[in-house]
C-alpha cells in the first residue's frame, strides 16, 4: 500500500510554483504537470468548486496504479491485478473532526454525492481498505461556491426511472417508434438508410477469411505484425459494422423484418471474430459488442428465444470483459484513447440495453455513468482537446449520444455542461470552414477541411445548445457543399445521421462567424489561434500555437511552442512527417519528435515524449487590434523518461538517445516564446528568450509541406518564405550573432508506409517534406527574434524596414514600429506600437503590458487549472 502522506506531499511540491515576491514570472520545477495516471486527488487541498457539482477522486493503490497495453492489439505486458477485492472510504463533512460526516465504502477511486454539496467549506478524506483496516489520507478542505451556472446531473437512480423496461430502449423506445416513423418522412438521412440497406441484402457477407495477411511477411518485427493485423481486421470488421447498422436503422424506421432478420444473421453469425488469431485490437472487440448490443435491443420482438441467449451471453461475456479492463484503471488514466473514443459509449449502450435482464448490467451502468459525471465530457475546463485534431473527431459520437441518452432518460440537460460551449470554440478556431486544422496531433496533415463528421458535430451542438456560431459555421459550409453531411453517413466514430432523424430542434439563427473574436486561446490544453478574416476564409491569414501541459503523450506531439501559419484554407510553415503508427521510426523520429516542428531544438535535440516533455502558457491577451501569447518550453527537453513510452521504444525496436534526438539530460532553464498578434493585419512578431545550464547551440525550425522553402540572407536577417496555391508567409529571422542555415527536403528518416495499405493492397508513398535550420553558434543565452508577413500571393510582401541593427534592434513594418533586444546579456525587450491605432505592448524581462482602446492590460504568469 502507498504511503499516503508522502505521496500527497510530494505531489503538492511537484506543482508549486518557483517566483520571488513582486516579480511577474513563474518559474516550474515539476517533472511534471498531468500524469498518465492520476497522482493527485480532486477536489484538491484548497479549492475552490464553483462550476459544478463536487466529484470526489482520488489515486488508485500502487499495486494497480500501472499503464496497461502499450498498444491497441498488443498482449498485455503485466499481469493483471486483482481489482474485485479493491475497497475504498471516502468521507466529507463541515466539520473538520468528522463527527458528522457521510461515509460511504466504494468500489471505485471516485464518488459522486447524489445532490450538489452546500456553499462553504468542506473537509473530506479518502482511504484504502486493506485488511479490514483503513488508511486515511490527510484530511483535504475546499470551498463549494456557485458561479451562476453550475452544472449538477441528477444520480443514477433519476435516470433509470426513465429507463423503459420494454425494447427498444436505446436508439428509440416502443413508445416513440411510430413517431420517428412517422417523423422520419421526406428527411435525407431516412433514405440514406434504407438505400443502404437494400443494398445490403444484395451483398455477400464478409469473413474473417478475408482479412489479408499476405504482408506478414513483409514486417520487421511482432510489434508491427499485431500493427498491420490490427488494421487489416479493422477493415473486415468496421465494414460489416456499417453494413448491420444500415440494416438496424432501416428496421427502425419502417419495421420491415427482412432489415432485422439479414442484420441478425450477420451480428450472430460475427459473435466469436474476436477469437479468430488474426484479429488484434480493442475497436474490433467492441464493434462485436455494439453489434450484439443493438441487433439484442433493437430486434427484440422478432428473435427468437435462441437469439435472444446468443446475443445476451456474448453480450455478458464481451462487456463484463471490458468492465474489468477499465474499472479501477479508467477513472485515473490521462485519457484512454480508445475508450474515451468509443468503448465507453458502447460499453454504456449494453449496459443500458441489458438492465435488468443481466445481473451484472446494473453495475456496468453504475460504473459508466459516474465515470461520465467524475471526468466526462471534456478532460479540462477550457474545452479543447489535447490530442490533437485529426483524433479529436473520434470522439464524436461518444460526445453527443451519451449525454443525448442521459438527458432522454432524466430530463435533464446534459449539453448544459459549460465544457460543450467551450469546445465549441475550440471546434471552430483549430479549424475555421474549408481551412486546414490547426496542426497538432497524429495524423493532423491528413486533415485538409473540416470534414463531414465535424461539420455533424457543430451541427449537434447547435441544435442542442442553440449557439449559433456554430449553426453558422454549418451553414457555411454546406451553402457550398449542401450534400456533405452524407459523406459522415456510417462513419464508425462519427455519423451523426441517427442523431438528427430522432432530435426536433432547429439550428439557430445568429449574427454569423463575423461576431467571433478574433483569436481564442485554450490555457488547460495549451492551444492558441488567431484570425483575420472569419468572412471569407480564402483571404483569412491565420496562425495557430502549442504549449502544453499534456506534453506528447498519446497522439499529442513534441511541439512545445511551436506554430503554424495559413493562408486560403491552406498551410504555409507547417509541422511536418507522416504518421504510419505509434511504432514507426519514422513517425517518432521526423512527426512526433521535436525536428519536426516550427520550435526550437537545443544543442541538436528535441523535447521528451511522455507528460515530462510538457510547455504551458503563463500569459495571453485576446484583442481586436492587438493579440498575445507567451508560452514556457523551459522544462521540456531532456531524455525520454516515460515508464510507456520507453516500452513502446523497447517492443518497437525504436532507439530514444542522442544519436536519434533526445538529450541525457535537460540543458535548457528558459524558452520563453512570445507571440505578438499585430491586429488583423496578418503581420505577426515572435521573441524567443532562451537560456541553458552551459553554452549550447540553439537551431531555430520552420518546415513547409507543400511547396518548397525559400531562404535568402540578408546583412540584418535571414528571409524566408513558404508558399501555397493562394499565400505566402514571409520570416524576417533575426539573430545576435551569425547563424548557420540549411535547407533540405529530406527526412532524418525516411518515410516508408508498410502499414497503410488500401483495399487493394497497395501502400501508397509518402511524399518528402522541406525543412530550414537556422543555427546559433555555442551560447548560454540567445534571443530570436521574427516577423512575419502572412499575405496574398498578388499582394507586395510586408519586409520590415530596419532602422537599426545590431543587438538592440529598431524596424518598421506595415504601420508598426518595433524595438526588441537581440544582446543575450541583460533581460529580454520588446516594444511594438501601431502607429494607426494607438495599440501598444512591451516587454521588459518581467510583465507584459498591453494598451489598447485606452485601456492599460499588465499580464504577469498565472498557473492553469489543471488536475491528474
Amino acid at each position: 500500500m502507498m504511503n499516503i502522506p508522502n505521496m500527497l506531499l510530494a505531489a503538492a511540491i511537484a506543482i508549486a510554483p518557483l517566483a520571488a515576491k513582486g516579480q511577474a514570472r513563474i518559474v516550474l520545477k515539476a517533472r511534471t504537470l498531468m500524469h498518465e495516471m492520476r497522482a493527485t486527488p480532486s477536489p484538491l487541498n484548497g479549492a475552490l468548486v464553483d462550476d459544478r457539482k463536487v466529484s470526489f477522486q482520488w489515486p488508485l493503490p500502487d499495486r494497480v496504479n500501472v499503464s496497461d497495453n502499450p498498444l491497441d492489439g498488443f498482449a498485455k505486458q503485466i499481469t493483471p491485478a486483482d481489482k474485485a477485492s479493491l475497497r475504498y472510504r471516502v468521507r466529507y463533512s463541515q466539520d473538520s473532526t468528522f463527527r458528522q460526516a457521510v461515509d460511504k465504502e466504494v468500489i471505485w477511486p471516485m464518488y459522486n454525492p447524489d445532490n450538489d454539496l452546500k456553499q462553504g467549506r468542506w473537509y473530506w478524506q479518502y482511504g484504502y481498505v486493506d485488511g479490514g483496516k483503513v488508511r486515511w489520507s490527510p484530511t483535504l478542505s475546499f470551498t463549494v461556491g456557485d458561479n451562476g451556472h453550475k452544472f449538477c446531473p441528477p444520480a443514477l437512480p433519476v435516470l433509470l426511472r426513465g429507463l423503459p423496461s420494454s425494447h427498444p430502449r436505446i436508439m428509440t423506445t416502443k413508445q416513440t417508434w411510430d413517431a420517428l416513423i412517422s417523423n422520419s418522412k421526406g428527411r435525407p438521412e431516412r433514405s440514406w438508410y434504407i438505400n443502404e440497406a437494400d443494398r445490403v441484402l444484395r451483398t455477400p457477407m464478409k469473413d474473417v477469411g478475408d482479412i489479408r495477411t499476405d504482408k506478414v511477411k513483409d514486417m520487421e518485427n511482432q510489434q508491427q505484425v499485431k500493427a498491420y493485423l490490427t488494421r487489416e481486421s479493422r477493415r473486415i470488421i468496421d465494414k460489416e459494422e456499417a453494413n448491420c447498422t444500415a440494416l438496424i436503422g432501416a428496421y427502425l424506421l419502417t419495421k420491415d423484418t427482412r432489415y432485422a432478420r439479414e442484420a441478425t444473421r450477420r451480428a450472430i453469425a460475427m459473435i466469436n471474430w474476436n477469437r479468430d488469431p488474426n484479429v488484434k485490437g480493442d475497436f474490433n472487440s467492441s464493434t462485436l459488442l455494439s453489434l450484439c448490443t443493438m441487433a439484442y435491443d433493437s430486434f427484440y420482438d422478432v428473435l427468437t428465444a435462441d437469439e435472444r441467449q446468443q446475443l445476451l451471453s456474448a453480450i455478458r461475456e464481451k462487456a463484463g470483459e471490458f468492465y474489468a479492463d477499465y474499472s479501477n484503471h479508467l477513472e485515473n488514466h490521462i485519457a484512454d484513447n480508445h475508450v474515451w473514443q468509443m468503448t465507453l459509449r458502447i460499453l454504456t449502450m449494453a449496459a443500458f440495453a441489458t438492465y435488468g435482464e443481466l445481473p451484472e448490467a446494473a453495475t456496468w451502468a453504475d460504473y459508466c455513468y459516474n465515470v461520465w459525471v467524475a471526468r466526462m465530457p471534456g478532460l479540462n475546463k477550457d474545452g479543447a482537446w489535447h490530442n490533437g485534431d485529426s483524433y479529436f473527431t473520434v470522439n464524436t459520437r461518444t460526445l453527443i449520444e451519451l449525454p443525448a441518452l442521459y438527458s432522454r432518460l432524466s430530463g435533464f440537460d446534459f449539453f448544459s455542461d459549460p465544457w460543450y460551449r467551450n469546445n465549441i470554440m475550440y471546434t471552430i478556431f483549430q479549424q475555421p470552414p474549408f481551412s486546414k486544422s490547426g496542426g497538432n496531433g497524429s495524423s493532423h496533415q491528413n486533415v485538409l477541411q473540416p470534414n463531414a463528421v465535424r461539420v455533424g458535430y457543430l451541427d449537434a451542438l447547435a441544435r442542442l445548445t442553440g449557439d449559433t456560431y456554430a449553426a453558422d459555421f454549418v451553414r457555411v459550409t454546406l451553402a457550398q457543399k449542401p450534400d456533405y453531411l452524407r459523406k459522415a453517413f456510417l462513419a464508425k466514430p462519427g455519423d451523426l445521421s441517427w442523431f438528427r432523424l430522432t432530435c426536433d430542434k432547429p439550428l439557430p439563427k445568429g449574427k454569423g462567424l463575423n461576431g467571433l473574436p478574433s483569436g481564442y486561446v485554450f490555457p488547460e490544453s495549451g492551444l492558441a489561434s488567431f484570425m483575420t478574416d472569419w468572412s471569407n476564409w480564402r483571404t483569412n491569414a491565420w496562425w495557430s500555437f502549442r504549449s502544453s501541459p499534456y506534453g506528447s503523450t498519446s497522439h499529442a506531439l513534441a511541439n512545445q511552442n511551436a506554430f503554424n501559419t495559413f493562408y486560403g484554407g491552406q498551410s504555409l510553415f507547417y509541422s511536418s512527417g507522416h504518421h504510419t503508427s505509434f511504432i514507426d521510426r519514422h513517425a517518432i523520429y521526423c512527426h512526433r519528435g521535436t525536428r519536426a516542428h516550427n520550435t526550437i531544438l537545443a544543442n541538436g535535440k528535441g523535447q521528451r515524449i511522455g507528460t515530462e516533455g510538457y510547455g504551458w502558457m503563463p500569459r495571453w491577451y485576446v484583442g481586436e487590434k492587438i493579440g498575445y501569447v507567451l508560452g514556457d518550453a523551459s522544462n521540456a527537453y531532456g531524455p525520454v523518461v516515460s515508464p510507456l513510452w520507453q516500452e513502446r521504444a523497447r517492443l518497437s525496436e525504436v532507439e530514444l538517445s542522442p544519436k536519434t534526438g533526445w538529450d541525457t539530460k535537460n540543458h535548457v532553464t528558459t524558452y520563453r516564446r512570445h507571440i505578438v498578434n499585430m491586429g488583423k493585419t496578418g503581420l505577426i512578431f515572435i521573441y524567443d528568450e532562451l537560456e541553458a545550464d552551459s553554452a549550447i547551440t540553439w537551431s531555430y525550425l520552420l518546415h513547409s509541406v507543400l511547396k518548397p522553402l525559400g531562404v535568402d540572407e540578408a546583412r540584418d536577417y535571414v528571409h524566408i518564405e513558404a508558399t501555397n496555391d493562394y499565400g505566402a508567409s514571409d520570416a524576417y529571422l533575426f539573430a545576435p550573432t551569425k547563424l548557420t542555415t540549411d535547407v533540405t527536403d529530406q527526412f532524418f528518416y525516411p518515410a516508408v508506409n508498410w502499414l497503410k495499405a488500401d483495399a487493394k493492397g497497395t501502400f501508397k508513398p509518402y511524399p518528402n517534406h522541406w525543412h530550414f535550420t537556422a543555427t546559433s553558434p555555442a551560447s548560454q543565452c540567445y534571443h530570436f527574434a521574427t516577423v512575419i508577413d502572412t499575405h496574398a500571393l498578388k499582394d507586395k510582401v510586408r519586409a520590415p524596414k530596419v532602422k537599426k541593427g545590431g543587438k538592440d534592434c529598431e524596424l518598421t513594418v506595415g504601420s508598426w514600429r518595433v524595438a526588441f533586444r537581440l544582446s543575450p546579456e541583460g533581460k529580454g525587450m520588446f516594444h511594438l506600437t501601431d502607429t494607426s491605432t494607438g495599440a501598444e505592448i512591451m516587454y521588459k524581462g518581467e510583465e507584459t503590458t498591453v494598451k489598447e482602446d485606452g485601456r492599460t492590460s499588465v499580464l504577469t504568469d498565472q498557473l492553469p487549472q489543471l488536475e491528474i
